[in-house]
């Protein structure tokens, strides 16, 4: 038997040597829970998202003729109108009132055109009786100069004269048209605003389709040019999208698009009719300023009923497709230096792995190097993991966790 003082030291050394692989086992580094994810073959599309607004193809923008007084448009957004209907009517313009001072200065006015009228007649009437004057005296020269009685000199200064004499009366002429056309003017200053004469201009519809808005409804004053109705066929639409030029130049003309976000539960195909070659800059929500670019889709299943025109949707228009691809989700990539790595999970650790990529559609990318099929990978890496990190799975109870919550 031991002595007992030596069991007492092995009792101790026992628990001070259990206490220390305690104290080990709980400061030692415990595996981080993390969700993965398998790399996988199959199809991928690869497509541009972005917003857009649907439109009529033909357009119609009603417009004022002329300037004058507007009547009131009975018509509403949504009624339907044909070829030629009258939309609404433009009355005459009426002038300005007078004020006392002014409608005095007006009167004055046509009592000096009206003298300056008999001025003009009474110039008119002497120059005509200087022409009878200087014929006659043209006929008789030419008669004396027939038979030698003078010379033939005198005659061909009396056919001067009479010619000088004929254009004065034509001058005196046009004075005399001159000085009425000058009362016409301000007698028409204080003339009333209308007569009974006076036909409105009518507005007319171009094309038949139907009221799609309303731009000018109360009476009231207009210039010519103003808008008055928007008329367009909303059986005929198209869609409109403003997208950032980097997405822009991956698309071509005549590539497929889905059609989503109408407000109805099925997508819409539609088809990319033209890229316009020029971007334009726009101010975004934050205050950045964008190059963007007008893409314009035809859409190419029947219209559903429910759709208008400028209602926004949602579009994704394809760039690419693969039929059996390596695809890793997009949220296990993370850039390490200048390349795109993810961490897979090999014996319980996380081994950084780099990769090269190639499309996406947003939840999933096409890898083309670093990778294979079956492969496990971290989803979500964190700061927390770095190479040979240990590592736990536990994407199920993140999914459970997920299903409860949801």
């Amino acid at each position: 038997m031991l002595p007992k003082r030596m069991g007492r030291r092995l009792v101790w050394g026992a628990i001070a040597a259990a206490a220390i692989a305690g104290m080990v086992w709980a400061l030692r580094p415990r595996p981080i829970a993390v969700e993965t994810a398998s790399v996988t073959r199959g199809p991928l599309t690869a497509t541009v998202n972005g917003e857009g607004r649907t439109r009529v193809k033909n357009l119609f923008v009603v417009a004022a003729q002329v300037d004058g007084q507007l009547e009131r448009t009975t018509l509403h957004a949504g009624d339907p109108v044909t070829a030629g209907a009258v939309i609404t009517r433009i009355q005459p313009i009426e002038p300005r009132p007078l004020d006392a001072r002014s409608r005095a200065e007006a009167r004055a006015a046509i009592e000096v055109a009206r003298a300056a009228v008999a001025r003009a007649t009474a110039s008119e009437q002497e120059a005509g009786i200087a022409v009878e004057h200087a014929d006659s005296n043209l006929a008789r020269s030419l008669t004396l100069a027939q038979s030698r009685a003078v010379a033939a000199s005198e005659a061909e200064h009396a056919g001067h004269e009479s010619a000088s004499r004929h254009r004065a009366h034509e001058a005196a002429s046009a004075a005399v048209r001159e000085a009425r056309a000058e009362l016409a003017r301000a007698t028409a200053a204080v003339a009333p605003a209308t007569t009974p004469g006076d036909a409105p201009v009518l507005v007319i519809s171009p094309v038949a389709g139907r009221v799609l808005r309303v731009v000018r409804e109360s009476a009231g004053p207009v210039a010519a040019g103003a808008p008055v109705v928007e008329i367009g066929d909303v059986t005929s639409l198209e869609i409109r999208a403003d997208l950032l030029s980097s997405d822009a130049a991956a698309l071509r003309e005549g590539a497929a698009a889905t059609i989503t976000g109408w407000g109805g539960a099925r997508p819409l195909a539609a088809r990319v009719r033209r890229v316009e070659p020029a971007a334009f800059t726009k101010i975004s929500a934050l205050g950045l300023e964008e190059q963007r670019v007008h893409v314009e889709l035809d859409i190419v299943d029947p219209l559903p009923p429910g759709l208008g025109h400028d209602y926004r949707v949602d579009l994704a228009t394809v760039t690419w497709t693969g039929r059996d691809v390596l695809r890793v989700p997009s949220r296990a990539l993370f850039r390490s230096g200048s390349q795109w790595a993810v961490f897979t999970l090999r014996e319980g650790r996380a081994r950084e792995v780099a990769v090269e990529l190639g499309e996406t559609d947003g939840t999933l990318t096409v890898v083309t190097h670093g990778l294979e099929d079956g492969d496990v990978v971290v989803a979500q890496p964190t700061d927390a993991i770095s190479n040979g990190t240990r590592v736990r799975d536990d994407s199920s109870r993140v999914a459970a966790h997920s299903v409860r919550g949801s």
